[in-house]
């Protein structure tokens, strides 16, 4: 009861951040319908549309970017200020890191939920039809894995500024060799190798394969891949998370 309470505190925290809700709810419209806009004569007028493609491509990145919002769900100075009584309640560490995990995962879920059902169903966008609930579990598996991500960082730097500008590298890369600014075709051993390693391009290509293919093959890997590098995130946190360094 009482870590369900530090969580709600915490997701309360979020949806009051004006800027955080705009990241998380408009700003992968908004990158969808600009994209798709301005791509859409490369696309023709075959199956897939340019809507459909960064659809698929800009909600990828948005759920990947929701590192940002762990890092200033943990560490946002307002939020340490209001906490400073955590280390000194007896609760374990654990409590403090996992219910910013927890808060941060509702709301980028509850957000891309709603993104994906106002895509699908209001601008006609295809996320799968009637397979948008593998579509949401995969997106909501990557958003799991931000939030972990991102709070890890603040655990081992124990600074939100370092955090959050150290992890933009991480959400670059992956976005790069995922294809999502451009083709990794053809480009050489090395830049396939890095793409293959990277969330962002097994995520793309799982929910083309659903859509598309009704291809589930590589759903179950990938969750489980997913939710894997989530729980090495945590045990980091675990080792490395100070709470005196939290409300510093």
């Amino acid at each position: 009861m009482r870590f369900l309470k530090i969580a709600a505190f915490d997701f309360r925290n979020i949806i009051r951040n004006p800027t955080l809700l705009f990241s998380n709810m408009v700003l992968p419209l908004v990158l969808i319908g600009v994209m798709g806009f301005v791509t859409q004569s490369f696309f023709g007028s075959g199956l897939l549309s340019s809507y459909d493609y960064y659809g698929i491509t800009m909600i990828t990145l948005s759920a990947l970017l929701v590192i940002m919002t762990a890092t200033n769900a943990f560490m946002e100075e307002q939020v340490k200020k209001a906490n400073i009584r955590m280390i000194y309640a007896p609760i374990a560490k654990a409590e403090i890191y996992l219910s910013k995990i927890l808060s941060t995962f509702l709301v980028g879920t509850l957000s891309f939920i709603f993104i994906l059902m106002i895509g699908q169903y209001g601008f006609g966008i295809n996320f799968g039809g009637d397979h948008l609930p593998y579509i949401v579990i995969l997106i909501s598996m990557l958003v799991l894995f931000g939030s972990c991500f991102g709070t890890m960082m603040c655990c081992v730097l124990g600074d939100e500024e370092k955090a959050s500008s150290i992890s933009q590298l991480p959400v670059l890369l992956f976005s790069a060799f995922g294809g999502i600014f451009f083709s990794t075709y053809g480009l050489g051993k090395t830049v396939a190798f890095l793409s293959n390693v990277s969330p962002v391009k097994w995520i793309v290509e799982c929910a083309f394969r659903i859509i598309y293919d009704n291809d589930f093959t590589l759903l179950l890997p990938v969750t489980l891949s997913l939710l894997g590098a989530s729980a090495v995130c945590i045990l980091v946190c675990q080792l490395t998370f100070k709470p005196e360094e939290f409300t510093c």
